[in-house]
């Protein structure tokens, strides 16, 4: 709908699952200890908004992120636009990106985003394609392959790829991580702007909002800014600004949730006053994660923790009720998520696979030396060893063992090709089919309609060689 504000609600929502890492013995006797993960989590969040759900390794990010895109079993209530969210609606209306994301190797940015599993086509995607790597800071990098890629430019690829459909919510897994300072900077105020631009509300994991000071002639060079106006002066990358609300938990429960605006008059309220010079994110993190360095400090953490979070139940969620401020609404139709005709999905895959084959990178030069040269190649050296043994019988190939070689050559090196060349595409295929993309059915189908020609020449070339 255009100039929808669409809300998604959270309310006293419980997770229960494994709580730490298990051995393959522990899973086969199922003795994998669990625990509650989740305990009574509820927040709201808006279109527009960006979300920051922050806590410590071990606080139930992910988990929280896996229970809003309704992956893993939850109690309690998870709402969009006021109705119950479930799992194929939110693979319809929603989107997630995980940290561990992995995109096919052999395509460009440009690629990437053009070959996106999306219901627009033609010239709607190849301008919603240029809009993306503009908002993202990519356009400098569009025919840059995308193994070649920065941290920070790979993490902005993979957020494009989603903001290709248009989520109403997008979910995002630590997209901050092992990023410097201002690099975390860069990502977080382009996700700001795509929020309000797009009208997604947007929720990001951080476990480590840091900020930093860095000279201006460094921020120029990383924002692509152009004219420097005072290289001595700097530049302080503080996110605090960016975030319409955070959500901070430990061990499973809320320590706040809420505007963050009203975050520094909540937990002055109630003694804890962020200190001048402090970045509250960090200050405010650090207050809310157990400090494990003694038990002394340990149990006081806990207390303390404990405390904070009862007074949230009691008094924070009363003081937050109904405080909220003027959102920007943009004016843009969410009409392009949802995923494409099954006939469409594997016309896109086969089209991509191709785009990946057929490039001068690296990547491709491997797939055409393995799919077209590979078994020729080995067939030319069985027939150099047979066509230079003067007695069969005495020679390590025979006339018997020429043919056995040839056979046994030829399933070894197709084995080894699907396990060298299928490995990006399988990896793909768990990212998107968790989405609803596409099915296995699907990417089998598009994976043969590649291989077969390649196959067909192969084996024509390979049998001119060692027939004769």
């Amino acid at each position: 709908m255009i100039g929808a504000d669409n809300t998604l609600e959270l309310c006293n929502v419980y997770h229960s699952g494994q709580v730490e890492p298990s051995s393959l013995m522990q899973r086969l006797v199922g003795t994998v200890k669990t625990g509650v993960i989740l305990k009574d989590v509820s927040f709201s969040t808006h279109s527009g908004e960006l979300t920051a759900i922050l806590g410590s390794k071990g606080s139930g990010k992910r988990a929280l992120l896996d229970v809003i895109a309704r992956r893993v079993p939850s109690r309690g209530h998870v709402l969009l636009e006021g109705a119950p969210l479930d799992r194929a609606r939110f693979n319809r209306a929603c989107a997630v990106a995980r940290h561990s994301c992995v995109l096919l190797p052999g395509l460009t940015v440009y690629q990437t985003l053009a070959f996106s599993l999306t219901k627009i086509s033609g010239y709607l995607k190849t301008s919603k394609v240029k809009q993306v790597m503009g908002d993202l800071a990519l356009s400098q990098v569009a025919n840059k392959c995308v193994t070649s890629l920065t941290k920070s430019e790979y993490r902005r690829l993979v957020i494009g790829v989603q903001l290709m459909r248009d989520p109403i919510v997008l979910l995002l897994d630590e997209p901050t991580w092992d990023l410097d300072p201002l690099n975390t900077y860069l990502v977080i105020s382009i996700l700001s702007n795509a929020a309000k631009k797009y009208g997604t509300a947007i929720i990001l994991t951080m476990e480590k909002p840091r900020s930093g000071r860095f000279p201006r002639a460094v921020a120029a060079d990383v924002f692509d800014r152009g004219r420097r106006q005072d290289a001595r002066t700097p530049v302080v990358t503080d996110v605090f600004p960016f975030l319409e609300r955070v959500v901070y938990l430990c061990l499973g429960d809320v320590v706040y949730a809420g505007p963050t605006r009203r975050l520094l008059d909540y937990f002055a309220a109630v003694g804890f006053p962020c200190p001048q010079l402090e970045n509250p994110l960090m200050y405010y993190l650090c207050l809310s994660t157990v400090d494990r360095r003694s038990r002394e400090r340990f149990i006081e953490s806990n207390h303390q923790i404990a405390a904070l979070v009862e007074k949230f139940k009691l008094e924070g969620q009363a003081m937050l009720q109904g405080v909220e401020h003027q959102r920007h609404v943009p004016h843009n139709m969410q009409m392009n998520y949802g995923k494409p005709g099954e006939m469409a999905a594997v016309w896109m895959l086969y089209v991509r696979m191709l785009a990946s084959i057929f490039n001068v990178k690296a990547h491709g030069l491997k797939q055409i030396f393995l799919r077209l040269f590979a078994l020729p190649i080995y067939f030319f050296i069985l027939w150099i060893f047979y066509n230079d043994a003067k007695d069969y019988q005495r020679a390590f190939i025979t006339k018997s063992g020429l043919i056995f070689n040839a056979m046994v050559g030829t399933y070894f090196i197709s084995i080894m090709n699907t396990i060298t060349l299928y490995g990006p595409y399988r990896t793909r295929y768990y990212h998107e089919s968790q989405e609803g993309l596409y099915n296995g059915a699907s990417l089998l189908l598009s994976c043969n309609m590649v291989s077969l020609p390649f196959s067909f020449i192969t084996t024509v070339a390979s049998t001119a060689i060692i027939y004769p």
